[in-house]
């Protein structure tokens, strides 16, 4: 169980917040504006910052105009007490006159105001940002405000900050939020056996509240029949929402991803398996940051691209669960995930090849491999098919060949000769590239023999 009281892996971004309090207090106004996806953990980081200070958390809803500023006044009162609250003299009359409330409650003794869900604001008062950027261009320089947004629409808060936006050039500090990393997950469930724990974050994702829900005392088979292939289950139903915050109902955007999440990774092979137009929704899957559009690193011009779900969860969910909501609110989630095994198995595969291209970053930060080597994935654009899970450029030399495969045995010397086999392949070598192999319990004693580096996921894990 996960302890209420603390922040895990986010003492980068609350010491960011400490950091403008203090400013705010010593300096001048701070406006900061925090955003990422539902479920990322900025409503519990934010609510852990204002403990223990003077300061006003306002969550905003998709209610009208009025209704959000009498919610804001009955915030004031629950947060500051009836003595703040006594002096509205009977609420807020607009967005404007509340944050110069604030602005005037500020002139001399520090206080933090937290605006939670700022898109909701915009859809109810059109004007809102402006109304931000007014009264902040107008703040006296030595106010002690410290006003906070956050926004779970990323494209939404983006375009504030974008060229064009009302808010562009403001803020003090920006924070985006974003799924955890695999390593970084393994804090929420750090007694977890390795395996478990890629499982564990195949089917999660880097969302906090995900992987707060997973049963480290639990199997995962029972984890997932809970979470996943239950009516009730927390990742059937996350994914609708998260999606929502960012996607237009029309463009057939669900279509495609659920192209992608059969395996369709190539611009035909998903125009064809969605059977629509594809160009500019699929524009906007990348540009919202839920599609990858992938080249092979060092491609040459012309290169075509691969299309794969960055984000481990919502792959999850249209590989495994997107064609099956009706049969599993039917009750029928265990046939569902048996007839789906070999499907999660893929979806394990392609999990374990990101973690070990991020483990060869590591390497890299680390000083374990050059540290001007480029890491990706590699394949060949013309010929012979020929694909490489993990590639490092020196300059524009093939110094690294590397193979990933999520199988539970140690990788052996044939192996590592299959994968010496593909330097003939591979951009310009050079005279004697490292060659690497990750896999559940890494390599043998022969296979380092044969002039292999070996990772096992618990190495991997380690970061």
């Amino acid at each position: 169980m996960v302890n209420r009281d603390l922040i895990i892996d986010r003492e980068a971004e609350r010491e960011a917040l400490e950091q403008a309090w203090k400013r705010a207090r010593r300096k001048g106004p701070e406006l900061v504006v925090l955003w990422g996806r539902r479920r990322v953990g900025k409503t519990y980081l934010l609510s852990h910052f204002v403990r223990n200070k003077r300061a006003v958390f306002f969550g905003a809803t998709e209610q009208s105009e009025a209704v959000e500023l009498d919610r804001l006044a009955e915030a004031v009162r629950r947060d500051l007490g009836d003595s703040a609250a006594r002096l509205l003299s009977g609420g807020f009359d607009s967005w404007e006159a509340a944050l110069g409330w604030f602005s005037a409650l500020s002139e001399k003794e520090p206080l933090a105001l937290v605006l939670d869900e700022v898109p909701y604001l915009l859809r109810s008062t059109p004007g809102f940002a402006s109304v931000v950027q007014v009264v902040w261009d107008h703040l006296a320089r030595d106010n002690k405000l410290l006003l906070v947004l956050t926004g779970s629409a990323v494209g939404v808060i983006e375009r504030l900050l974008g060229a064009g936006g009302a808010l562009r050039g403001r803020p003090t500090l920006s924070l985006r939020l974003d799924p955890l990393d695999l390593v970084r997950a393994r804090k929420f469930l750090p007694r977890l056996a390795a395996p478990d724990m890629l499982r564990a974050y195949a089917a999660c994702g880097g969302y906090p509240l995900h992987l707060e829900a997973w049963d480290a005392s639990a199997t995962w088979e029972e984890n997932l029949a809970r979470l996943a292939f239950s009516p009730a289950g927390l990742l059937l139903a996350d994914a609708t929402g998260i999606l929502q915050e960012e996607l237009p109902a029309a463009g057939g955007h669900s279509r495609i991803l659920a192209a992608i999440g059969r395996g369709r990774t190539r611009f035909s092979e998903i125009a064809s398996d969605a059977d629509q137009r594809i160009e500019a929704p699929l524009d906007t899957l990348v540009r919202a940051g839920f599609v990858d559009k992938a080249l092979p690193i060092g491609a040459p011009k012309g290169a075509k691209p691969l299309y794969q779900i960055g984000d481990p969860y919502l792959a999850f969910w249209f590989s495994c669960l997107y064609a099956s909501r009706t049969q599993i609110d039917a009750g029928q989630g265990r046939a569902v995930a048996t007839r789906n095994e070999g499907v999660w198995q893929r979806h394990l595969g392609a999990v374990f090849e990101d973690a070990a291209r991020a483990h060869a970053l590591a390497l890299v930060r680390r000083g374990e491999l050059p540290k001007d080597l480029l890491v990706g994935r590699w394949w060949s654009s013309r010929g012979p098919q020929c694909e490489v899970d993990v590639l490092g450029l020196s300059g524009k030399k093939t110094a690294l060949l590397g193979e990933a495969r999520w199988q539970e045995s140690a990788l052996d010397a044939r192996d590592v000769r299959q994968l010496r086999a593909k330097l003939d392949r591979v951009p310009d070598p050079v005279k004697e590239p490292a060659l690497a192999l990750w896999s559940r319990k890494g390599i043998t004693g022969a296979a380092r023999r044969e002039g292999a580096r070996g990772y096992s996921l618990t190495d991997m894990l380690e970061g």
